[in-house]
């Protein structure tokens, strides 16, 4: 069941990594690329992450505040007095509405080198970390010790990415309850 998971999980990141890039090489060469390329795959990336932390028995949302929290530990701003503080909002989050302006709020805070980009420039950025995701779940699926890191790292990374996918297409999620909220 868990390999028929992964093996899942793995395709579908695979096309949402493909449909990035190809949304991108379009761009790049003045040829038609279709915004939905993108918006889907983001749903796709909050579709797998939801399902895979399911089907191993993890708490997506607080997979996804403890990633957080590493994050912004690694970083200077985390030293400021009034220092956005990702994992306490992204535990609070009930929809998710709520969850993409926490990776907003995190991406701001965190990332100016990225969020200073250009929008296409970001995307760029963003299709290499989905490529990365496919990669590593498919490995998940011939490894058994690569899971620990899916479940660790790759999961959380991947509902964040889902969410930066749809912020940088200017699409806001709608206020749905999140899986067990």
């Amino acid at each position: 069941m868990i390999d028929d998971t992964y093996l899942q999980a793995s395709v579908r990141l695979a096309r949402a990594a493909g449909d990035v890039a190809n949304y991108c090489d379009s761009v790049e060469h003045n040829e038609v690329a279709e915004r939905a390329w993108v918006t889907e795959s983001g749903a796709t990336l909050r579709e797998v992450a939801t399902d895979l932390a399911a089907a191993i028995g993890e708490d997506l949302v607080e997979l996804y505040a403890a990633r957080l929290a590493q994050i912004e530990q690694r970083g200077v701003a985390a030293a400021l007095p009034d220092a956005f503080d990702g994992p306490a909002e992204a535990r609070d989050a009930q929809t998710w509405f709520d969850l993409q302006l926490v990776q907003v709020q995190h991406d701001r805070h965190f990332h100016p080198d990225v969020a200073g980009l250009t929008k296409y420039d970001q995307l760029r950025h963003y299709a290499f970390h989905v490529a990365k995701l496919a990669a590593a779940v498919s490995g998940g699926l011939a490894d058994e010790s690569r899971r620990a890191d899916v479940a660790e790292r790759r999961l959380a990374d991947t509902l964040l990415f889902g969410l930066t996918l749809a912020t940088v297409m200017g699409q806001r999620l709608e206020p749905i309850p999140l899986p067990g909220r």
